[in-house]
Parts: structure tokens; C-alpha cells; sequence
């Protein structure tokens, strides 16, 4: 992380400086915060040490359907439960939030409780949350229409047709989603693990966001969803299973066209090679 004043923080990122009436004094420091694959991020230091991040709105988030908006409005609404960043101020440019102070817990997370984490996320009650529920279609269609031909190929266009309808299945209930939960999201605390970066969550089916935990976590769908049931007292185990499974080459296909639109907003081979494996594994 690069640490700079906050006056060369607002020369090198504008939206900072829509920040300047929120505090009494200038913060202490800024620093640029890696990880994040969507957009840089700020942790905003103050001089009697609190800390907060600041997430951006930019192309970049526009680009990949996220609202700060939104991300606001689940955060207020979960904020009770600890779980997540207290969210401090929205504005235009962007959204605060608190900064959570703990150790990373890319490394070392056993499946075991990122599966409660993921549970726990899934048993908010959703009538109190005010966003409209996410629709897979119009998210993969929004990636596709952003593309450049160059990365509309054969192969390509015929994935994208091939699984940009939601399957057919048994009906459950929507549920609070996070869709990119997984160790370098999740920090361990003296409250137990909280969830940061909820630009993607939304209202949704819940086997959609199973199927991506499952998949960043190489982890057995079989035994995986069959825990999942287990930790939230569910007894269609099979119709589960069936659920996820149906899922998972359509969420292959969303995060194959998220790493197609990232190279070509930032030209890193690494997206469009992470592209190409997801190619080969459908």
C-alpha cells in the first residue's frame, strides 16, 4: 500500500476531496489498499488514529453494474449484526466505511467456516432490504453489450448463448448474497470473522452464490452442499445438490465475461488467461 498526505491523495484521486466537509480536520494519511480486483480503494487514516475505507464510483464500477447505492443499503441494513463495515457516508462519488482492523484471512480459512460465514450471510432476513433482486440474465447481458468484438469469438459467443439463461429448478427462497465470498474478503476479528467488499451482494438465489463459494474454494459440490443443508437444517439435500450443479457452469460463464471485461478495461494478461482456462473447463 502506497501512504501519501491526503492533499496528494485528492490531487490523485479527485473523489477524496468530496470528503472535506465530513471531517473537522484534514485525515492524517491516505494509502492505496491492494486486493481488490474491481477498483482502487482508499483506507483514509484520521489523526487520533480511526480509520475508514473509501470505495469509489467510477467507470470501472459502472462498467460491472456496481452500486454504491445498493452496497450502502445492504450494509445500513446488516450493520446490527457486525457482520460487515458500518457504512459512514454516501455520496456521488462514493461510498465510506469503516475500516475493519483484524488479520486477513486469505490464508489458513478452513471451508468449514467460511460455509457458516456464507450461512450466516443467507439467513438475513431480506424484506428489510431495499434493492431489487439481482438478475442473472440482464448481469451477463450487461457484460456481453460491454464488450469490444475482438473478444466476441466463436467460442465465446457460443458459451455466452449457451448458459445466459437461469436454469430451470425447483423453486427457494431469495436471500442475501454476497457472490464473492472467500478468505481475501473476510478478516478475523475479536468478533469473529467479518465480511468486507459487498459491491457484488444482492438479493438472489442462494445456490447461485453456493456454486461460487464452491468454485473459488475448489471445494466437492457433493459434500459441500450436502454441510451447507446440514448447517441450515434443510432436507431437499438432492434438490440442492441438483441446484448448484446447475448453476455452476452459468456462474463459470459470468466470471469468464467479468475477466474478458477486465482485461480490456486494464489490458493484464492475467484476466484474459484466467478467461481462457475458464473457457477450457466449460
Amino acid at each position: 500500500m502506497a501512504r501519501m498526505s491526503w492533499q496528494e491523495a485528492c490531487q490523485l484521486d479527485d473523489s477524496l476531496a468530496s470528503l472535506d466537509s465530513l471531517f473537522s480536520l484534514a485525515p492524517d494519511y491516505a494509502r492505496t489498499l491492494t486486493g481488490g480486483l474491481t477498483n482502487r480503494c482508499w483506507k483514509i487514516v484520521l489523526r487520533d488514529g480511526s480509520a475508514y475505507v473509501w470505495r469509489p464510483t467510477t467507470h470501472i464500477t459502472q462498467a460491472f453494474s456496481i452500486s454504491r447505492i445498493q452496497e450502502y443499503q445492504i450494509l445500513t441494513t446488516i450493520e446490527p449484526s457486525r457482520i460487515g463495515p458500518k457504512p459512514i457516508y454516501i455520496n456521488g462519488h462514493g461510498l465510506l466505511v469503516e475500516w475493519i482492523e483484524g488479520e486477513s484471512l486469505t490464508k489458513g480459512l478452513s471451508f468449514e467456516s467460511l460455509l457458516k460465514s456464507l450461512v450466516r450471510v443467507h439467513s438475513f432476513p431480506t424484506a428489510r432490504i431495499p434493492i431489487a433482486p439481482f438478475n442473472y440474465t440482464a448481469r451477463v447481458d450487461h457484460y456481453w453489450i460491454r464488450l469490444e468484438s475482438r473478444y466476441k469469438s466463436e467460442a465465446y459467443q457460443a458459451i455466452y448463448h449457451k448458459w445466459r439463461q437461469a436454469p430451470s429448478l425447483v423453486p427457494v427462497d431469495l436471500t442475501l448474497c454476497h457472490f464473492d465470498l472467500a478468505g481475501y474478503n473476510m478478516v478475523d476479528t475479536p468478533l469473529g470473522h467479518r465480511i468486507i467488499d459487498w459491491e457484488y451482494a444482492s438479493i438472489a438465489d442462494p445456490r447461485l452464490d453456493l456454486a461460487l463459494c464452491i468454485d473459488i474454494a475448489e471445494e466437492s459440490p457433493y459434500e459441500a452442499v450436502a454441510r451447507y443443508c446440514q448447517l441450515r437444517n434443510l432436507i431437499e439435500v438432492d434438490d440442492w445438490i441438483a441446484g448448484v450443479q446447475a448453476w455452476q457452469p452459468r456462474a463459470t460463464m459470468m466470471a469468464l465475461l467479468w475477466y474478458l471485461l477486465a482485461h480490456q478495461l486494464w489490458g493484464d494478461e492475467q484476466y484474459l488467461s484466467q478467461a481462457q482456462q475458464l473457457l477450457e473447463g466449460l
